[in-house]
């Protein structure tokens, strides 16, 4: 470990370095936190094999090794996301309201992003945005697996939204770029590339994004700025340009369970693996001065053909006990279900434009995997239903069909009570709709 971190870490925790040396050699923790949106499901878990979360609600520590909760055909339902129990704070501690319109600027893999999106009701909205292509492909993928309807993924800069979106956001989350000293017991590689000049570097990063998301912050809205990282200078410095060169407060953080107050700087919290059990995250929320301000923009408009539309309504009235939803958007004949709420995004990448429907396909629709993970047994005409260790389940997750019951058409496969996938059954075979990037 490098020796200029060393010496950094002992100016921060004097007495306590040792301990905190000492917990870098014990192994990393594994949490996860249940999905609002799936009921009832904590019963279907071995209750000896998790423990709540101390301070999130629906949080619970597990052992990876004896209980692999990413292998469970739950995980692929969207029962719950597997997040280190440090990060689940930051979500923790962002008052939601049910009709916010919240960004979460850098949101990959998109823990954050699900916990916060899944607790907004139909009129609130979530836009999610990471700039690096390959990780905002799987944090769209995460948005699907969780059956999120509210969410906007984007693939971009963050400073384009605020040449359409200025004072826009009611809350934004900024877990900013970081050199992730805290992750040093869970990453190795976090390790081999720290420097000195790693840290400069993100500083400058996280001022540009700080500079970014106070243009985008609405008079009276929330930024919560957080990091997985020690030093000051990503941290509590950052916090106090903050309130120096905006018109803003610090909301100060209700302390608990180990955790430790800043350096120089009161209401925030840092996290040390020798005090609380996760990684080592900074946490602080700041509020913009001023009076709310009602949202304008220019809503996304809805548009699709009217052979498309007869199409979806066609599969939804044959397959489905659900209505079409009302705002539809047709993106190369892949169909979205739109909010309408939803801005008009012009010029930024979208990689995900609320629930993505399916595609259509010479005078036939496809249903597609997002759709599936939304749907109850009560909206769906035909099933089949299966427990979590079923052979069937095992065979569909590895891309294999398995024996229907001659009832023709499209139908879901159900975990217990939660969706899986689509299904297409002709001549006694429910065949594989399951993503084949998916399958194992």
């Amino acid at each position: 470990m490098n020796e200029l971190f060393k010496n950094e870490m002992k100016t921060i925790l004097k007495d306590e370095y040792d301990d905190f040396i000492q917990s870098l050699q014990k192994p990393p923790v594994k949490a996860f936190y249940l999905n609002p949106l799936k009921k009832d499901c904590l019963h279907y878990f071995n209750q000896d094999a998790i423990s709540p979360h101390p301070v999130v609600p629906d949080g619970y520590y597990f052992d990876y090794e004896k209980y692999p909760l990413g292998k469970s055909p739950f995980f692929s339902c969207g029962l719950y996301y597997i997040q280190e129990p440090s990060a689940m704070l930051v979500a923790h501690f962002l008052d939601i309201q049910k009709d916010d319109y919240i960004l979460d600027m850098c949101g990959a893999p998109g823990g954050k992003s699900c916990a916060v999106a899944s607790r907004l009701g139909p009129q609130g909205l979530m836009i999610t945005n990471d700039i690096n292509t390959l990780r905002a492909k799987i944090l769209s993928e995460n948005i699907e697996r969780f059956g999120l309807k509210n969410t906007i993924v984007t693939n971009c800069d963050p400073i384009q939204f605020t040449k359409i979106l200025p004072e826009f956001f009611d809350k934004i989350i900024l877990d900013a770029p970081c050199s992730g000293e805290g992750m040093f017991r869970k990453d190795e590689q976090a390790i081999t590339t720290w420097s000195p000049e790693k840290v400069q570097e993100c500083a400058y990063i996280q001022r540009q994004l700080i500079d970014q998301a106070m243009q985008l912050l609405k008079p009276g809205g929330i930024l919560i700025y957080s990091t997985c990282t020690y030093n000051t200078k990503e941290n509590e410095e950052q916090i106090k340009y903050i309130l120096e060169q905006y018109d803003c407060c610090l909301k100060p953080l209700k302390r608990s369970h180990g955790m430790a107050n800043g350096i120089g700087l009161d209401g925030v919290v840092r996290l040390y693996p020798h005090h609380y059990q996760g990684e080592g995250h900074f946490i602080a929320c700041i509020q913009k001065n001023g009076q709310s301000v009602s949202k304008k923009y220019k809503p996304m408009k809805p548009h699709i053909s009217k052979q498309n539309q007869k199409l979806v309504d066609e599969f939804y009235q044959k397959y489905l006990n659900i209505p079409t939803p009302d705002y539809l958007y047709d993106n190369h004949n892949h169909i979205y279900a739109l909010m309408p709420q939803f801005p008009d995004l012009q010029g930024i990448r979208v990689l995900r434009n609320g629930l993505y429907l399916g595609e259509c396909k010479k005078n036939r629709f496809e249903p597609s995997l997002a759709l599936a993970l939304t749907l109850t047994q009560k909206d769906v005409k035909q099933f089949y239903r299966f427990h979590e260790n079923d052979d069937e389940i095992k065979q569909y997750l590895h891309g294999e069909a398995i024996q229907g019951s001659n009832h023709k058409g499209y139908g879901v496969i159900f975990v217990e009570d939660y969706p899986l996938s689509f299904y297409k059954e002709s001549q006694g075979l429910a065949k594989n709709l399951y993503p084949k990037g998916l399958r194992r």
